[in-house]
């Protein structure tokens, strides 16, 4: 990937992340973790990815997606050297989970081949 891109993924995670903890928003859990920020080549939109602890991940995801217009206000604020600031998509981050669903079929392999 591009030097720049990966230099702009990183300060929006940095950003958002902050922003994310001054939100006053009742439905965002106390602990959420934004895990990677994808952009894409012309700027033009971002993945991001946030992995939610305690509290309903869901209902944290639908109250980011509808912050999202105010998060990026203020990432533009913030970033006036940008031409154009992406526009922001929230994706709840499963690679926790997949990563436990795997190692358990690993331990299970496991033991299923010590028989």
């Amino acid at each position: 990937m591009n030097f720049r891109i990966d230099r702009v993924n990183s300060e929006l995670q940095k950003s958002i992340s902050e922003i994310i903890r001054r939100l006053k928003d009742p439905r965002i859990t106390s602990m959420v973790s934004v895990i990677a920020v994808e952009t894409s080549k012309d700027l033009g939109s971002a993945k991001v990815f946030v992995s939610c602890y305690g509290g309903d991940a869901q209902e944290t995801l639908a109250a980011l997606k509808k912050c999202a217009g105010f998060i990026r206000h203020e990432l533009r604020n913030e970033y006036r050297e940008l031409r154009t600031m992406p526009s922001l998509n929230f994706f709840l981050d499963t690679s926790m989970a997949y990563g436990e669903k795997i190692d358990a079929l690993l331990e299970g392999l496991k033991k299923n081949g010590a028989d």
